[in-house]
């Protein structure tokens, strides 16, 4: 099965309906049916719920939902900094790259599990190219 590292601008998509947000489910039905593994940094939550809260016809109870939805997915969270590697690493990505620390422990991540990240995020993606494959171009 193949594996990959997913990033909260694809999950959001899932949730508030924008470009390719059919792309963004179909991958995480995927999942969801075993035919692909997904992972995440746990930070994605922080994320998923600050992209909600920013959300103008976002309520509060429709975040703590959509956050409870994404828990069903049972995406696969990691805690970069439980494995000081992984932190490491994350830390030296963000400086070599030129990428948010958020951004690099996904990138870090998927590198430390040989795959590759999907994302919806173009610059990050010409950051890292070799790293990442955006949701539009993703093919499952």
């Amino acid at each position: 099965m193949k594996s990959y590292i997913i990033d909260a601008s694809v999950v959001t998509k899932c949730f508030i309906i924008e470009d390719y947000s059919d792309k963004a489910m179909e991958v995480t039905d995927e999942h969801v049916r075993g035919r692909l593994l997904l992972s995440a940094p746990s930070l994605i939550v922080y994320e998923l719920g600050n992209v909600f809260w920013r959300h103008p016809q976002i309520t509060s109870e429709k975040t703590y939902a959509f956050i409870e939805r994404f828990f069903d997915l049972q995406i696969g969270l990691v805690d970069i900094w439980s494995d000081a590697k992984l932190l490491k690493n994350t830390c030296v990505t963000s400086k070599t790259r030129n990428v948010t620390f958020y951004d690099a422990s996904y990138l870090s991540l998927a590198e430390r599990n040989g795959t590759r990240l999907v994302t919806a995020d173009e610059n990050l993606w010409n950051k890292a190219p070799n790293l990442v494959v955006l949701l539009k171009e993703f093919k499952i």
